[in-house]
Order: C-alpha cells, then sequence, then structure tokens
C-alpha cells in the first residue's frame, strides 16, 4: 500500500488527506502513520512552507503533493526512484 501511495503523489497532483484516505480506502490516521513511515524511509519531506489558505497562489503549488494539516508534502529523489523501480 505504501507503493501505491508514492505513485499517487507522483502524479503531481494536489492531494488533501481525506482525498487520500479516500482513495486507498484508509482511514486518515492510518494514512498519516504511512506518511510518517514514508518519511523515515526517506522517500517523502516536509516542505519548508506551510499549507494555510489552499492551493491558489502558494508559491510551492507545483511541488506540493500533500497539503493540509499545516503541512506540505513531496517525494524525495529517493521516493521517485522507487516510484519508477515498482511501475507497473
Amino acid at each position: 500500500m505504501l507503493h501505491k501511495l508514492l505513485h499517487i503523489i507522483q502524479s503531481g497532483n494536489v492531494h488533501s488527506l481525506k482525498q487520500l484516505a479516500q482513495r486507498l480506502d484508509v482511514s486518515q490516521a492510518l494514512l498519516e502513520s504511512m506518511i510518517d513511515e514514508l518519511v523515515r524511509m526517506g522517500y517523502l519531506k516536509a516542505l519548508e512552507a506551510t499549507c494555510t489558505n489552499g492551493c491558489d497562489g502558494c508559491p510551492v503549488a507545483s511541488t506540493c503533493s500533500i497539503g493540509g494539516s499545516g503541512r506540505i508534502w513531496a517525494l524525495t529523489e529517493a521516493g521517485q526512484r522507487m516510484v519508477q523501480a515498482t511501475a507497473d
């Protein structure tokens, strides 16, 4: 399921935690645990900006993958390599 989450994030679209949880058919709490695990593994990183006003006009909207909860997450280079290595 972590690989599936990485593939969704890699799509380049901005996803809220709620959207991702629904798409993966998991609770938001489980999704947040999955994100924490991907950060620990070095596949995701928190961006320096925080998410407060939505995506319109956001200076990091082009690199943001998961917005919400006051944090913005994006794939690391290792995360991008993992997605490419596990592409179907």
